[in-house]
């Protein structure tokens, strides 16, 4: 048991010195130069404008009137003796009810169809709607993303890079037997 303790304490007491083979010295940093990266942002802009629509004006189409008015009554009297003056005994009464018939029809499309003023501008009007849409935006902005420390060690110009710039650079040094 005693040597036991005594062989796991040698060991120990050897693994502290082993490495004594090591030894450290510093560098002043003569230098620290910023390295820089790009990175890009990918957002986006809300943007709406006023955009102006043409559209068919209805009063002018839903001024249809079906009935029968005093114009038709005139239209169709109109035909009727037009259509007398056409023919002898059986055809002229059938042209005299063509006549009375395409006078009615006549005067309806007239009165249905007849508008002051009636040109192709004025069968449509004019809206304004508010169109909004996502506009992609990337942006390229420059960011520090490190620092090179520069330093002279046995005449030798070394660097090594870090998250921030430094004053003094540890250095290492393993002997090898």
């Amino acid at each position: 048991m005693l040597k036991k303790i005594a062989l796991t304490g040698l060991l120990f007491i050897s693994s502290l010195y082993a490495g004594s083979d090591r030894f450290h010295d510093f560098a002043k940093v003569s230098y620290s130069e910023p390295i820089y990266d790009y990175v890009y942002d990918r957002e986006s802009q809300r943007e709406c404008k006023e955009v102006r629509y043409k559209v068919r004006d209805d009063r002018y189409y839903s001024d249809y009137d079906d009935n029968l008015g005093v114009d038709t009554l005139i239209g169709t009297a109109a035909g009727a003796v037009i259509g007398s003056q056409i023919g002898k005994g059986n055809g002229r009464v059938a042209a005299q009810i063509v006549g009375g018939l395409l006078g009615a029809k006549v005067a309806h499309e007239i009165r249905n169809n007849y508008r002051p003023n009636d040109r192709y501008d004025d069968n449509y009007r004019y809206e304004t709607k508010t169109e909004c849409y996502d506009k992609p935006i990337t942006s390229k902005r420059k960011t520090i993303t490190g620092y090179k420390n520069y330093f002279v060690y046995n005449g030798v110009e070394h660097y090594k890079i870090s998250d921030r710039p430094m004053r003094r650079v540890k250095i290492t040094h393993t002997i090898n037997f």
